[in-house]
Parts: C-alpha cells; structure tokens; sequence
C-alpha cells in the first residue's frame, strides 16, 4: 500500500498536486472498503475518511492510522471513540484546510459531493480519474498473486457447472450451485450477477438466470466471477447440450476468434488489434451479430481500462490483467461467448481461468 501512495505522489508532483482524495480507489490506497475517501498529501500522512459505522472496521483493516468518522447527527459516544458530527463534506474540507492544500485533485464522486465540498472548502479543484488508472492497470507480484486465486475461484464454479449440467435443470439452480462452490472455496462473493442463458436467453448478452429448464437440445452460456480479498474474477464459457451442428458451428467460430486475439496479445500490442484480430476471423456474414468489445481490464473493479475496442487507443503493458471475450448473439439460433483472464507478458500472456473439460 505505502509503494502505491509512493507512486501516487509522483504523479501528483508532475501535476502540481496538493492533496489527491481517492473516492473510487480507498481500498486500493488503504486496504479497506469501509472508507468513503483517502486524502493523500504530497507531503505527511494520508487520512482515511469513513461513516461512523464504519469506524471499527476501518481501523481493523486499513494500515492509515488517521482515521476520521463523521455523522450527520449528534448522538452519545462510546468511550474511546472519536467522531466529528460534520456532513462528509465538512470533514473533507476541515481536512483540507488541514493539509493547507491550495490544488485538491480527485478521481471519480458524484457531482453533489464535489459540489458541496467546493463550497466548503475553497481551492484549485481537478478531475483526474486517470492518475488512479494508470497505477492499477499494471499490477504487482502480490495483486497478480490474489488474481490468480479469484481466476481459481471462477474456475471452481464453472466446473461445477460442467458437472451437473443437463436436461431439465433450470438456470437459477445452475447458478445457485456455481456460487456456492465458489463461496465454499473461499469466494468473498460474486463479481456480478451470475450469467446463465439458455435458448432463447442465449443471444441476450447481458441475460438474467431464470426459471427456463435446460431443454434436450440447448446452448448455454455462463458468465461468472467472485472475488477474493478485494480482487475480481470474470470468465465464460458456452455449452452445448445435446447434438446441434450449428450451435456448434457457433461456439466454435467465437473460440477460433478467441484464439485469434490472444496471439496479439503481448506488451507493447494495441488494444484495438486484438480486438480487431477477433472481428476479422468472426468474418463479415457474422459481424453483425458481435455486439461488445473483446475484453477489458479487471482488478479491483470487474470492469477497468484497458478497454479491447475498435475505439481503444490504449497499449497493453506487462502485468496487466486482461479478459478476451468474443461473442456472438444470433436471434433464432443462440449466444456463445468464450471468455479468460490472462496477464499480460513481454511477449506473450499467462493464463489464469485455465478449463477445459466437459465442453468448457
């Protein structure tokens, strides 16, 4: 943590930064999610800013020793506690003053916060979520150690899903056991809603898990992740239940286009190639129906730059953790998408959702 706030402070030095408040990134910067922002000074401590409930919490986890709650009301304490009945704005700005901060740079908060603390506290006031971004694109040998664990973790729940996937099961009990496995293996929680789409749910990206059985002849596609200290999971994979050539056809055309931008994938590679390495093997006749990007950044958050667009200017750099997931959605037919988290190496990249059995 203390290397991060280290680099942190280079660029905010390079930016002609006083005083950086991370709303988005307070675990990233003080191992806790209890806060509700960390001020980081060019110079002298960071204090980590949390509700009152919050208080106990915050104290266990973060390695930051100021810490400072608020509370909208006055209320009786208990013996030892500190709290400063102030709005979270008030406390940010008594803080700044603090700090004699005169440039207050932040990453991303809603616009009211901003608002009132610009009111309360009067300094230079700059946006730069970037900052922030370009520290966790690229991750540690620790971050790199967690991941591959949160990967396992997914891993455990699709093949769970391979297990005990057949005719008449429903997508909600698939699911259910998939979260399960992961929670039993140390899964702190799902990434995000757990995707499983059969039939006609298939070719809706984005699908809820419904009360749809698995029909005799199917196509299925699971969409899972969990996280494990603070870091997320993410990979999918389509199954064919039962013998249909085209449905086969389908997901072996997404897994070639897979194929095809994982051999771009390297430090140094435009992200907009790898993605585009995947659109050309798709082919023209199926372009239509690839309707998202070919992967993106994961970390602390499931979604994070780099961006795998045709609109990406990005570069992938060594260290980065990455998803390729190519896709298709053919109304009448079915959905299959094949996703993996790899890392980003000098010239190549290392898998970390490694499946391959019972049609995954």
């Amino acid at each position: 943590m203390i290397e991060r706030v280290r680099k942190l402070r280079e660029k905010m030095r390079a930016h002609g930064i006083d005083v950086f408040i991370s709303f988005r990134s307070c675990r990233y910067f003080s191992g806790s999610d209890a806060g509700k922002a960390v001020l980081i000074p060019l110079r002298g401590d960071p204090i980590l800013v949390c509700s009152r409930l919050e208080l106990e919490r915050a104290r266990r986890e973060s390695w930051i020793e100021d810490v400072r709650a608020f509370s909208g009301w006055r209320s009786p304490l208990m013996p030892g506690e500190r709290v400063f009945f102030r709005q979270p704005w008030e406390l940010l700005a008594d803080c700044l003053d603090e700090l004699g901060a005169k440039v207050v740079g932040y990453d991303s908060a809603p616009p009211e916060l901003v608002h009132a603390l610009r009111r309360s506290f009067r300094a230079g006031y700059r946006r730069l979520p970037k900052l922030v971004d370009e520290l966790r694109m690229v991750k540690s040998a620790d971050e790199l150690r967690t991941m591959r664990r949160a990967a396992a973790l997914a891993v455990t729940g699709m093949r769970r899903i391979s297990e005990i996937l057949s005719p008449g099961i429903s997508e909600l009990e698939l699911a259910a056991e998939a979260e399960h496995a992961m929670r039993r293996a140390g899964g702190e929680g799902t990434s995000f809603p757990t995707i499983v789409a059969s039939g006609e749910n298939s070719w809706l990206p984005h699908a809820r898990a419904t009360e749809r059985r698995i029909a005799r002849v199917d196509v299925v596609v699971v969409d899972l992740g969990c996280y494990f200290r603070g870091y997320a999971s993410d990979m999918t994979r389509t199954f064919v239940v039962g013998s249909s050539r085209r449905l086969e056809r389908l997901v072996s055309t997404v897994r070639e286009a897979q194929k095809a931008s994982l051999g771009l994938v390297r430090d140094g590679a435009r992200a907009k190639d790898v993605d585009a390495a995947a659109r050309k093997r798709v082919g023209k006749r199926l372009l239509p129906f690839y309707l998202h990007g070919t992967g993106h950044g994961i970390g602390m958050d499931v979604h994070e730059p780099p961006s795998l667009s045709p609109s990406s200017r990005e570069i992938l750099r060594r260290g980065m953790v990455i998803t390729v997931e190519p896709g298709l959605y053919v109304k009448g037919l079915g959905g299959a998408r094949w996703e993996d988290m790899v890392v980003v190496d000098g010239d190549g990249f290392i898998p970390l959702t490694v499946f391959e059995e019972a049609g995954g």
